[in-house]
Order: structure tokens, then C-alpha cells, then sequence
């Protein structure tokens, strides 16, 4: 199936959002990458200011690095053809609507070892005049708290209005830093149509020097709400992009044809793209201050959208409450997969089964090593919650073994059967002997291998079919 942009977040008519899980768990649960830490990038801002396009720039440095595993030294040659992936479009209405994710995943692995998955975001322009503030906030709050960078896409300044929109969530962070944890991760300002040069540079030095400008503001409105983006986020920072050209900025034929940009955008774009997307700059997702893998963040996206499909903003604790819920429900998950690979090791031990007893000590002891690591797993305090999910990983642990003994009782009668049978063919075999022939001690060679081969086959059948029970079990988890 050829790669696309796959809607996840909707903004429907009554006021409420939906969030569509199963596109998110179609893509984050693929072999290659649900056991994988994870980037997610996501670009956010006003309406009809660029992002999809900018996006699609992240995506052609993305298929030549890691898909193609070309040389990224020149990677926007118009041989390669134009840009595509992402829709865009030109003219005054919106494009994008609520949330999209790119269904194509990228793999890299950073310098320090880390296996990473790579994704990307596109978010629908806010302030439109079709949808309301409301919706603003939640689907910009959600693509915040599932990304571990979100750029802030604007037009030739920052003003006090895109202070004010970041603002307009920041309840939802309140709480979780009074915790002690910064609610976000990475924001960078993208300064599109920069028209200063000569006061500060392109690019990411003279980024950081205007957003320090930006925080000497002497207002105090403005200055207040500094500090409350940097209770919010991990990370803030900026990076200042020209002008792309004529063509692209007010032609509605534009295709995506690199020729059409001007070389200076292009020059900046690559910069900007090769900083924030090769491997020893790629950042991890992270909740909490710990580190998310892909299937993981199933746990918190199903908790974040009971809490953003309501017909009212959230109270500042609900958000909160959502992440506590999620990092248990993935700490218990994470036990019982404990439980279940060392439960598949214990049966695969003993070709014979094990005895009732036996088998119960061994569930016993995996039980308790699934619940000393779900105690393990770092996670806000919260009792309830706590002694909720873990009596849930106890029922299911207690479950799950009555499959393993459903499967231990089916090898033990299988063993017995087999040991039966050679018995049986043995006895046969002494039974068809000449009276005097002294049993099996005065068998010649061949009859010997005969005898041993038969043994054997018995118990390589016996083997091969525990095996092969053992292993349909396994194929139905």
C-alpha cells in the first residue's frame, strides 16, 4: 500500500473532537517498530501559512536518509523530482483538518543505541473561522502531548496573539508541573518570510537570538507568558527561514517543483531539516521524563481522548489523571508480558509437562517477578489507580495460567500415551521371542536398532507434538 496521510484526529460538528485509534494502532503497532522508542514531529499553527508544504521537506530528507539510505549531502536535487506526501494547497481557505500522521514510518538507530521510529505530524491551522476555539485548543493540545517536537509554524514575527494561542492549553500543564514534570518536551518557533537578515541571520543562530529578544520583552503581559511557556516545555527555541519565492507564495500552480524555490529557502530549509532530523539529533518521546516506545503510547493516546472528546475543556486535573491512568495501564502491560514470555519458557523446558504442582511454583514465582517490575516501572503516586491496574495484572495472570495448564495436562497425556505405546511394542517384542531366547540380551544388532529406532521415533513424536501444541498456543497471544 502506498504511503499516505492518515486522518487520527477529527473535529466534528457538535463541538467535540474524536480521536481514531485504530489508524494510530495500525501504524504504531507494525513488527518493525511497536518495540521501538519513538520522534514524533509535528507542525502546528495559524491556518494557510505553509505547514503541509513545510512537512513534505521533512519527508523527502526522510526517504533518501533512512529509506533509501542515500547520501544526504545534497538532498534537494530537482532530479529527485518535486515534493509530494503531505497535500497542500494555495489560496485563503483552510487545507488541513483536524489531525493527520503520516502512515509511513522511518527507522534509525541514534548513536547511543537507541532504536528509534520516526514520525510525523500534520496539524490543522488554528483560528480559522470555521472552528472553534475550543477545538483549537484540544487538537493542538493533543498533537503537543503525543509529540516530542512540535514546531510552531509563523509569519515573519512572533506576536503576542501566538503567545497568547500556545497560552490557551497551558492549564492542561499546570498541574504535572507542580508534580515536579514539564508537561511538554521540544517547542521550536519557525520564523517563516524572516525579513531582517541583516539584524539577525537565517537559521538557528539567528533564531536564538531574537527569541532572547523576544523574552527581554519589557511588557509585562508578554513576559508573564514566557514564563509560562517554560514551565510547559522542556525545550524552547527558534530558527528564522526567508522568504520561499514569488512562485510558491502566490502561484496556484505550483506543484512542488524545487526549481521553483528560491535557492536561499532551500539553502536554510536543509539546515534546518538536517539539524532537527539526523540520528544524533533525533528526540525521543518521552512522558514524564520517560521514554515511550511505540505500542506504549497506545495507553496514553486512548487516555488523553476519553479526556479531549468531552463537549467542555478539561479541568486542569483530568489531563493529569490521563497520564497517571495510561502510565499504569502500560506498567501492567508490560508485567504480564513478563509473566507470559517466562510462562512460555517454563513449558518449553519440560517435553514431559510438569506436575500440578511444579507448574503451580512456577507461576507463582513469574507471577511475582510481573509484579515486582509493574511495582518498578516509574510512575506519578496515585493508590488507587496503583491497586487498581495491579489487581487487574493479578486476575489476568491467574487467567493466562489456566491456559498453561490446559497445555501442561495435554503434554503429560501425550507423554503417558507415547510411554504407553513403547511399552506396549516392547512387551510385543519379548512376546514373539522363541521360549529360551534370553529377552532382549540376545537380540542380534539389527533387531537392537530396530527396537532403539522404535523408541526413539516414539519419542521424537512426542517431542514435535508437544512442540507443535505449544506453539499454537503461543501463535494465538
Amino acid at each position: 500500500m502506498e504511503p499516505s496521510s492518515l486522518q487520527i484526529v477529527s473535529a466534528n460538528s457538535d463541538c467535540t473532537i474524536t480521536v481514531d485509534e485504530e489508524a494510530l494502532r495500525c501504524i504504531l503497532t507494525k513488527n518493525e517498530i511497536k518495540d521501538r522508542y519513538l520522534s514524533i514531529i509535528s507542525i502546528a499553527g495559524v491556518f494557510r501559512q505553509g505547514k503541509s508544504f513545510l512537512l513534505n521537506f521533512l519527508l523527502r530528507y526522510l526517504r533518501i536518509k533512512y529509506r533509501e539510505m542515500r547520501d544526504v549531502t545534497d538532498w534537494l536535487k530537482a532530479e529527485d523530482g518535486p515534493l509530494k506526501g503531505f497535500s497542500w494547497s494555495s489560496g485563503s481557505k483552510r487545507h488541513t483538518t483536524g489531525i493527520h500522521m503520516w502512515s509511513e514510518v522511518f527507522l534509525t538507530e541514534k548513536p547511543t543505541g537507541e532504536r528509534v521510529a520516526i514520525l510525523l505530524i500534520d496539524t490543522q491551522g488554528g483560528f480559522d473561522h470555521q472552528t472553534t476555539f475550543e477545538d483549537c485548543a484540544r487538537i493542538f493540545a493533543f498533537s503537543t502531548l503525543i509529540s516530542s517536537v512540535q514546531i510552531f509554524n509563523v509569519m515573519r514575527s512572533i506576536k503576542q496573539y501566538d503567545l497568547t494561542h500556545l497560552q490557551c492549553f497551558g492549564g492542561y500543564g499546570s498541574l504535572m508541573t507542580n508534580c515536579m514534570s514539564v508537561p511538554f518536551q521540544n517547542l521550536c518557533f519557525l520564523v517563516r518570510d524572516w525579513a531582517c537578515p541583516y539584524e539577525k541571520p537565517y537559521g538557528a543562530e539567528g533564531g536564538s537570538a531574537y527569541l532572547q529578544e523576544v523574552f527581554n520583552s519589557p511588557q509585562k503581559e508578554v513576559k508573564d507568558q514566557i514564563e509560562n511557556l517554560k514551565g510547559l516545555f522542556n525545550e524552547l527555541s527558534c530558527f528564522l527561514l526567508p522568504y520561499p519565492g514569488r512562485i510558491v507564495d502566490a502561484s496556484d500552480s505550483f506543484d512542488g517543483n524545487l526549481d521553483d524555490i528560491d535557492e536561499i529557502f532551500k539553502i536554510q530549509v536543509a539546515q534546518f531539516v538536517t539539524n532537527l532530523l539526523s540520528p544524533e539529533n533525533v528526540v525521543l518521546k518521552t512522558i514524564s521524563g520517560h521514554r515511550v516506545k511505540a505500542e506504549d503510547l497506545l495507553c496514553y493516546v486512548h487516555e488523553y481522548s476519553n479526556v479531549l472528546k468531552g463537549d467542555s475543556l478539561p479541568k486542569i486535573d483530568t489531563i493529569f489523571k490521563a497520564t497517571v491512568e495510561a502510565q499504569h495501564k502500560s506498567a501492567s502491560s508490560q508485567a504480564f508480558k513478563l509473566y507470559k514470555r517466562n510462562m512460555d519458557v517454563e513449558c518449553r523446558r519440560s517435553p514431559r509437562g510438569w506436575t500440578m504442582e511444579e507448574l503451580y511454583k512456577r507461576h507463582t514465582t513469574n507471577k511475582k517477578r510481573a509484579v515486582d517490575l509493574y511495582k518498578q516501572v516509574k510512575k506519578f503516586d496515585d493508590a488507587v489507580v496503583f491497586d487498581k491496574y495491579l489487581v487487574e495484572l493479578k486476575e489476568s495472570m491467574d487467567v493466562e495460567f489456566q491456559h498453561y495448564r490446559q497445555i501442561n495436562e495435554e503434554k503429560v497425556r501425550e507423554f503417558e500415551e507415547n510411554r504407553r505405546r513403547l511399552e506396549e511394542r516392547i512387551n510385543l517384542t519379548k512376546r514373539q521371542m522363541p521360549s529360551g531366547s534370553g529377552g532382549l540380551s540376545t537380540l542380534g544388532t539389527g533387531e537392537k536398532i530396530g527396537v532403539a529406532a522404535g523408541v526413539l521415533g516414539a519419542g521424537l513424536a512426542f517431542a514435535f507434538g508437544a512442540s507443535k501444541l505449544f506453539g499454537q498456543k503461543g501463535s494465538n497471544d
